[in-house]
């Protein structure tokens, strides 16, 4: 389920970027990165996948300046485990335990702020770029 989610909102933001008239080159990767910054998404798309951050237009992490919703799944995610997890072993995560959860547990992260930042989607957009490439031009 979580996996589906990860799939239909990269090919949501990628729609974004197609029809703001954005190629996907690399050259535009600061174009990408500005059109999937929270601050443009929250006046342009404030109901995308329901999203309650975007709809209040409150980010989900305030501290950080240049928030961009790109990596919004975060690419360290452990979604093909029933209770997740991460990639990095970041230790700003932990897990929440609940017994109506189906593995009695999940990862959460929302106290981790890793793959948030332009800058590290900037990143992340240039090591990944032919891999997102084909997933835009099959759009």
């Amino acid at each position: 389920m979580l996996k589906e989610w990860e799939v239909r909102f990269r090919r949501g933001i990628l729609r974004e970027i197609k029809s703001a008239g954005i190629e996907f080159t690399r050259e535009n990767i600061e174009l990408i990165v500005q059109e999937s910054g929270f601050q443009s998404r929250a006046k342009k798309v404030p109901t995308f996948d329901n999203c309650p951050y975007l709809m209040m237009n409150q980010p989900c992490h305030p501290e950080i300046q240049d928030l961009n919703c790109f990596l919004c799944p975060c690419p360290n995610y452990e979604s093909d485990r029933l209770e997740g997890g991460c990639k990095v072993d970041s230790k700003r995560g932990k897990f929440t335990f609940h017994e109506s959860l189906p593995a009695g547990k999940v990862w959460d992260c929302s106290d981790c702020n890793v793959s948030h930042s332009s800058k590290e989607v900037k990143e992340y957009l240039r090591a990944n770029f032919e891999e997102i490439k084909l997933e835009y031009d099959k759009l």
